[in-house]
């Protein structure tokens, strides 16, 4: 124990670091989806985990201010480490696969915070307030997905500012408990400095919300194409016409050209997960990028059509709906998909170029 304490002291950074990449790939592994019933176990593992662990943690450094000798907590500080990169890393893919970069940059730059924050703070009270600080916005973004998902089967702002409110109660409990049976010392000053940083979390949250930084979660985009015919099928499948893309665009459905025919309209197909149970509309805005003149001093895209229609979870391949736009003018196009609040999931982007001779067009079935 002695040699394992010493090599601890040396190492210490090392391995926790180590640690929370450790949690962090492993749950990169295992995330699915927001209403898989297995994930959403062990995210509550993670969170009543870490949480016993930080008053654990406390008591032990509550005890050391009491003169009692304590052995260093090595195997609590590695798995604490590993729930939050698990945590982390569940959510990132959530969050992540909601359309935009809003949510994987907030969540990468929160490993960044935990990797730094391991390096530089060693005072215990400093690790605790920081410690509070992660476990709260790992569980402002579980909720965030968890209440919407399984309790309210409906998103939107709402619902939104139900589970921040839901959050703050929970915290406040379990800081209550620290502070009422575990701390030690002027207790009024704690209590600021840690509600402060909370309560900083929370705005800052909303914030991003308000700001559409953050993904309409728990929706995300499956797929998103333009087409030049979308037709229903008997089976229940929608057969449809479209410009091959190129081989290096990975990353779209169909090409990023359209070659449009006089009278010929275009339909935007999108595919919106949502978990089971959860129905939401879903509206379909069709933007043109009108170039710079006396009126726009730049470049600006400006709506042109919206279509809203309802859409409803538990697919995994995506709810399937399209919009169609008839009158197209050359130049570049835009369909973004978004919730009624104008929360975007996900957008394809799109040249028209009228036709001077038929496009080669291939055929499928989504």
């Amino acid at each position: 124990m002695k040699r394992l304490i010493e090599l601890w002291n040396k190492y210490e950074r090392h391995i926790s670091v180590v640690t929370l990449v450790c949690g962090f790939t492993f749950d990169l592994i295992l995330a699915k989806r927001p209403d898989s019933i297995a994930d959403n176990i062990l995210l509550l593992f993670y969170l009543g985990l870490s949480a016993s662990i930080i008053v654990v943690l406390n008591m032990r450094s509550r005890r050391e201010q009491e003169g009692i000798q304590t052995v260093q907590p090595l195997f609590l500080l590695l798995v604490l480490q590993f729930c939050f990169g698990g945590l982390a890393s569940n959510l990132l893919i959530l969050y992540g696969k909601s359309g935009s970069l809003g949510g994987t940059t907030i969540f990468l730059a929160l490993l960044l915070c935990m990797l730094v924050g391991n390096e530089m703070l060693k005072n215990r009270y400093a690790q605790f307030k920081f410690n509070i600080g992660v476990y709260y916005f790992l569980l402002l973004t579980y909720l965030v997905i968890a209440l919407p998902t399984f309790v309210f089967h409906r998103i939107g702002t709402q619902i939104f500012l139900v589970s921040g409110i839901v959050s703050l109660l929970l915290i406040a409990f379990f800081l209550w408990a620290i502070f009422r049976l575990v701390l030690r010392g002027d207790k009024k000053k704690q209590i600021l400095q840690v509600g402060s940083i909370v309560l900083g979390i929370y705005v800052a949250f909303n914030g991003l919300y308000f700001l559409n930084v953050i993904p309409p979660v728990p929706l995300s985009l499956k797929a998103a194409g333009i087409y030049h015919s979308v037709e229903r099928t008997a089976s229940g499948d929608y057969a449809v016409t479209y410009e091959k893309k190129h081989w290096w665009e990975f990353w779209r459905d169909t090409s990023d050209m359209f070659t449009v025919q006089a009278g010929e309209p275009a339909y935007c197909f999108s595919a919106v997960f949502a978990p089971g149970k959860l129905t939401t509309p879903i509206v379909h805005t069709w933007e043109y990028l009108y170039p710079a003149d006396e009126n726009h001093k730049r470049s600006t895209w400006l709506p042109v059509a919206k279509v809203e229609f309802p859409i409803t979870g538990g697919r995994e391949e995506g709810y399937r709906g399209f919009s169609e736009k008839r009158v197209l003018a050359d130049g570049q196009w835009r369909c973004t998909v978004s919730t009624a609040s104008g929360q975007v999931i996900g957008y394809i982007t799109f040249n028209v170029v009228s036709a001077t001779s038929t496009p080669a067009l291939s055929s499928g079935v989504l």
